[in-house]
């Protein structure tokens, strides 16, 4: 059985080709660089021009919503959340992610949790000593 899932206007599975401009991203914005597959990944864009980007891991008992990120000059302008929200519909099962702007995800529906598995322990420990990011890692799961 085929399942069409309709994302928010200008959102869209990513290509081949969009996953080498969003690497270019990731390494610019200090985000989760591993295990980079296009299929995971959602673009919002205009005019053809990605302006942001999220993808979801998928783990054997639940996903992970990671490596999001909007272009400087495009942020405060809902294309986060448009992307988050949609990111969301794709996941089947227990969505968490790792962040240092939980106010950000709270109002989405994320709450912080102290339980979570063990590969979400693994990615707050990369995250905290692998990229240069100002802040302390909280791990959070959507609550609906």
């Amino acid at each position: 059985m085929l399942f069409i899932i309709h994302y928010s206007e200008n959102i869209y599975e990513a290509s081949a080709a969009d996953l080498e401009i969003i690497k270019n991203h990731i390494s610019d914005y200090e985000l989760d660089n591993r295990e980079l597959l296009h299929t995971q990944f959602l673009v919002y864009k205009k005019s053809n021009t990605i302006l942001g980007f999220g993808r979801i891991r998928n783990y054997a008992n639940f996903d992970e919503l990671c490596s999001l990120g909007v272009i400087e000059p495009e942020r405060n302008k809902t294309i986060g959340k448009k992307i988050v929200n949609a990111l969301i519909q794709k996941s089947l099962t227990e969505l968490y992610l790792v962040c240092v702007i939980p106010e950000y995800f709270e109002p989405i529906g994320f709450k912080i949790v102290n339980e979570f598995p063990n590969e979400i322990l693994s990615k707050i420990n990369y995250c905290t000593n692998s990229l240069v990011v100002e802040g302390v890692y909280v791990a959070m799961k959507l609550i609906k």
